[in-house]
């Protein structure tokens, strides 16, 4: 059986907001891939950002906040993820 990594990602971010079920399941997937495009840009196009851990934690805190605020308008990136971006930058 082949390791679902866009699976485990999604079951973290539940893990981290207490949710159940599946339905928002795409949705999370969605936010999850645009985060990850938010925070590469944000840094280097073309680095590969993935052997370092505050990428992998400044896309969750961006997807979870974009979850937890839809519907709202959200003019500002959250400061832990820029912080996160800035951090990023430095190692790259």
């Amino acid at each position: 059986m082949k390791f679902d990594v866009e699976q485990w990602e999604v079951d973290n971010f539940k893990q981290a907001l207490y949710l159940d079920g599946e339905e928002e399941d795409q949705l999370i997937k969605d936010y999850l891939k645009n985060a990850k495009a938010y925070v590469q840009n944000a840094v280097s196009p073309t680095e590969d950002l993935t052997k370092y851990d505050q990428y992998t934690f400044a896309v969750q805190m961006l997807a979870q906040f974009w979850y937890q605020n839809r519907g709202i308008d959200m003019a500002k990136t959250p400061y832990q993820v820029v912080s996160m971006i800035q951090q990023l930058r430095g190692l790259v």
